[in-house]
């Protein structure tokens, strides 16, 4: 028998097979840093999920006092028209939507419920948008509006003239403005819509 073979394994069938060995460690490696880097995502999503959820409970919370703080019957049904409700274009028929965009239902009446806002720890969802210093005044308002449409619209259409019509309604309810005729308040809805780049 000779030095370099051991149980009848010569010593470049050995290497051949530490080669392996090393290449079988290799995977092993990626595979457990692949689990290990799916189990991180994976708790991620999980936080993730119990953020959102602790957030979805807090615009209900401020909806459900929204609501109830609302003493005007119209104003609540247009709300309802504007955000559960869409027409579609070509049959110009009207569905019921599933959901809604609850950012911006409960992001239109942020500067007049600033204290509640805060207290629900919402502030941060419009701290870039909004300045929360009690300050409300019409132009600013509507400068408002404006960031948060941009910001956080979720691209389902809402109807134009309900959505100005809202806005006048809100206007008048928060006294940004005087109480409208109906003359006036169809020229105030055309000027938001201009303002708001809502035009056909």
């Amino acid at each position: 028998m000779m030095a370099d073979e051991i149980g009848g394994i010569g010593l470049d069938e050995l290497s051949g097979w530490w080669e392996v060995r090393e290449d079988m460690n290799k995977v092993t490696e990626e595979a457990v840093r692949r689990v290990q880097d799916n189990q991180k995502k994976a708790q991620q999503v999980g936080q993730d999920i119990k953020k959102d959820k602790a957030t979805n409970n807090k615009f209900a919370k401020f909806l459900t006092f929204l609501l109830k703080d609302i003493k005007n019957d119209e104003l609540v049904k247009q709300i309802y028209h504007t955000f559960f409700k869409t027409r579609h274009e070509e049959t110009d028929l009207v569905h019921l939507r599933k959901s809604m965009n609850t950012i911006v239902v409960a992001g239109i009446f942020v500067p007049f419920y600033q204290e509640e806002i805060k207290e629900l720890e919402l502030e941060s969802i419009y701290q870039d948008i909004w300045t929360f210093d009690r300050d409300v005044h019409l132009t600013k308002y509507i400068e408002y509006i404006k960031q948060l449409l941009l910001k956080h619209h979720d691209n389902i259409v809402i109807d134009k003239h309900e959505f100005s019509k809202l806005l006048t309604q809100i206007a008048e309810y928060y006294h940004l403005t005087e109480k409208l005729s109906a003359e006036k308040a169809i020229e105030f809805e055309n000027t938001l819509k201009k303002e708001l780049s809502l035009n056909e």
